[in-house]
């Protein structure tokens, strides 16, 4: 006997294609991410600042930083891979985020009203446990709801929609970060709002913001009925067998495992950069960062429309990693004041999203709906976990060369490297699509 169903959930079995849906649904599928990337713009980019406070050791602050990346090795996975086998009134996906938003909203609030140290990374480890499980929502409710033509168009605006909460701290709620009397004007009422400059603001939207947005997507959340597996356990062993079933599969990971080493890995540190030794105030970093959120809003929809027309995504995903070695240079021998800040994180975001919008899609192509969460939970705890050894040991390294911030971008070319032989060495999907569907 099937389970009841709520007004957006059929009870219909997940068939091979799913009818198109409009844009205005995927806009208010993917807002999700609105309120979880202004979590995670708070714990990268401002939370260094937070803990310069209470320590000057840019090896633990990257420690602290990166448990994010830590809990990404258990947390989502475990989430993803659980959010497979369940079924409830209101679906699969929808009950994780009754329970994530508001524990996410009261802890990123929480923050920076900690006076000692050891409390505050007990409150960000939560935090962060909480971000992560969220973060294993996302992907697998676009491919459980939207088809797979749509989905670089998908892609692209979910990458798109987080720009806005970058944009939105970046440039204008950072500014509150700086001390003394900020005046606000209100659009259209003609009224000002005089706020008193304080290290809170960004926690605190943040916090407003991912309450809101998992309210949106719990009201609009489409959920096709796909049997629970109650039976199921989770087994290092069995789980092992799931994720690395394909060769194909490890080679997803090696791309995940290396990605980061181009695009993430260093900008961990861009804060302390910025403030430190470019002596930028807050608010001016903030700025120079939403320049990549701007070109993120600028060219992922073009992009998305782009990339379904034409679907060499293999082809793409090569090319969207050879695009990081522009800001990997450029960042390592061009960048000295604000502005250039704003133009590394553009390009940047040109690389981060080029690469995306094409290798996302075609990792759902070797996915079925019974294992598509459980595969894209694991990409997102291979990427943690470089993510979490590599930041601290970067830490170590730009302790040791006397804070050479800039020292991190090194790794790059390496990842580049690898993530493009990984890329070559894939089978296409269609000669390995009966493997792939074989589990059914």
């Amino acid at each position: 006997m099937r389970p009841a169903t709520d007004s957006s959930t059929t009870s219909e079995p997940v068939k091979k294609g799913l009818p198109p849906v409009s844009v205005w649904y995927i806009l208010a599928l993917v807002s999700l991410s609105i309120g979880t990337c202004a979590v995670t713009m708070c714990s990268n980019q401002v939370l260094p600042i937070t803990l310069r406070k209470f320590t000057d050791s840019t090896m633990l602050i990257g420690f602290v930083v990166s448990l994010q990346a830590m809990n990404q090795l258990w947390v989502t996975p475990y989430v993803a891979w659980k959010s497979d086998r369940i079924w409830t009134r209101i679906g699969r996906r929808k009950p994780l985020v009754l329970v994530l938003a508001p524990l996410l909203a009261v802890t990123v609030i929480a923050v920076p009203r900690n006076s000692m140290l050891w409390a505050l990374v007990i409150l960000v480890f939560i935090l962060q446990m909480a971000e992560d499980a969220e973060l294993a929502i996302m992907g697998p409710s676009i491919s459980d709801s939207v088809p797979d033509k749509q989905r670089p168009l998908a892609t692209a605006m979910w990458e798109m929609v987080q720009a806005v909460p970058i944009i939105f701290i970046g440039r204008y709620v950072m500014k509150l970060m700086d001390p003394g009397i900020h005046v606000l004007r209100v659009p259209y009422l003609g009224r000002t709002v005089r706020l008193v400059g304080a290290e809170h603001w960004p926690y605190t939207i943040a916090g407003i913001m991912v309450l809101l947005t998992g309210i949106m997507f719990v009201s609009v959340m489409r959920e096709r009925y796909v049997p629970p597996r109650p039976e199921d356990k989770f087994r290092l062993l069995s789980y092992g067998r799931e994720v690395f079933r394909l060769r194909e599969h490890v080679l997803i990971y090696v791309v995940f495992f290396f990605q980061p080493l181009f695009i993430l890995v260093a900008r961990a540190f861009f804060p302390l950069l910025a403030t430190q030794a470019m002596h930028l105030k807050p608010s001016e970093y903030g700025s120079a960062l939403s320049w990549g959120a701007i070109t993120s809003l600028i060219i992922c929809i073009p992009m998305g429309y782009l990339f379904n027309r034409f679907r060499c995504r293999r082809a793409l995903s090569i090319i969207g990693c050879l695009t990081g070695l522009v800001p990997l240079t450029f960042g390592l021998f061009f960048m000295k004041s604000a502005q250039d800040l704003a133009v590394y994180f553009a390009m940047e975001t040109f690389t981060f999203k080029f690469l995306r919008l094409n290798f996302m899609p075609y990792v759902m192509e070797y996915t079925t709906p019974r294992n598509v969460g459980t595969i894209l939970g694991f990409t997102t705890a291979i990427n943690g976990m470089v993510r979490f050894t590599m930041i601290p040991l970067a830490g170590w390294l730009v302790d040791l060369a006397g804070k050479n911030y800039l020292l991190p971008l090194w790794g790059g070319y390496l990842g580049i490297a690898v993530c493009v032989g990984a890329l070559l060495a894939m089978r296409p999907p269609e000669k390995v699509r009966h493997l792939v569907e074989a589990e059914r």
